[in-house]
């Protein structure tokens, strides 16, 4: 995920930690974040957007389908972004959202051979110095849309299940990530470095179930010092959230298991800034080795 520009992937409990980790940051460390949500399914977006808000806003401000239909040249992106969306339901402000569309599916299916890969690259250019932070929540499969958001980010992020096909998927990722950013890749150029790693989030945890704790283990030990140590139980308390668009981070007065994943979420924003805050330094070095050689 990212600091600034960051990225997230997986059918692994991304949607959570992305709505969960923006409302965190804004509650508990004062950091103004933007969602964007760039999975046609939406559910970055009604997480926290009933339909019929989001029904007028699709028609009268736009989408981030519409970002990539107007190739971010003509598209009023401020226009588009819900300020402080939690604001009707919850005292939690600099928290905001750029929601998504179904149509992104047909837009998806535009950028194939990769045209026009930097379109939000040049988007969040015009917006990043308003915001800490700005988490793409991406689609669960590596398509343009989500290579294009990679270009875009300083770091991604992979939120995993612990258990073996999850865990196994890593490594495969993280080597789709370099070869797309290879110094061979016909879109690299010395201005666009590649995103830098910002860690794994084990989600989904079942405290009652061995070989969830064994394969926590396993993922630590294989990627040793890449791990978050903090971590996300798995719980229907999630569920329940979403159902009133409400993120647990936001809840004003928790109960029972609500004040644990509360907690839980709290901890992961703040080794997340820590996390995102070196990388970026690492990313910057890098860079300014890179200018000096050319």
């Amino acid at each position: 995920m990212l600091g600034q520009k960051s990225w997230k992937f997986g059918k692994v409990g991304k949607t959570t930690c992305s709505i969960e980790l923006a409302t965190a940051l804004a509650r508990h460390y004062g950091k103004r974040t933007l969602v964007v949500d760039l999975d046609p399914q939406a559910s970055a977006t009604f997480y926290v957007m009933e339909q019929p808000q989001w029904d007028e806003w699709r028609e009268t401000r736009g989408t981030t389908s519409n970002l990539f239909e107007r190739q971010a040249t003509h598209f009023p992106l401020r226009h588009a972004i819900v300020t402080d969306v939690l604001q009707e339901r919850s005292t939690v402000f600099g928290f905001d959202l750029l929601p998504s569309d179904p149509n992104l599916v047909d837009v998806d299916l535009q950028l194939t051979d990769f045209v026009g890969h930097t379109i939000l690259l040049r988007s969040f250019d015009a917006i990043q110095d308003e915001y800490d932070y700005i988490i793409c929540d991406c689609p669960p499969n590596f398509n343009a849309v989500t290579k294009n958001s990679l270009w875009a980010s300083d770091a991604y992020i992979v939120p995993t299940v612990p258990d073996f096909l999850f865990t196994h998927g890593i490594g495969l990722l993280r080597r789709s990530v370099n070869k797309l950013f290879a110094p061979t890749s016909p879109y690299r150029t010395p201005t666009t470095p590649a995103p830098g790693f910002g860690g794994i989030i084990l989600t989904c945890i079942k405290t009652n179930v061995k070989l969830h704790a064994q394969y926590c283990e396993t993922v630590r030990y294989d990627y040793s010092g890449e791990v978050f140590k903090h971590t996300i139980s798995d719980s229907i308390v999630v569920a329940s959230s979403v159902d009133n668009w409400l993120p647990i981070s936001a809840i004003p007065f928790p109960k029972g298991y609500e004040v644990n994943l509360q907690q839980q979420f709290k901890k992961v924003a703040g080794e997340f800034i820590s996390r995102i805050h070196h990388t970026r330094l690492l990313r910057k070095q890098a860079m300014s080795q890179s200018s000096r050689t050319r």
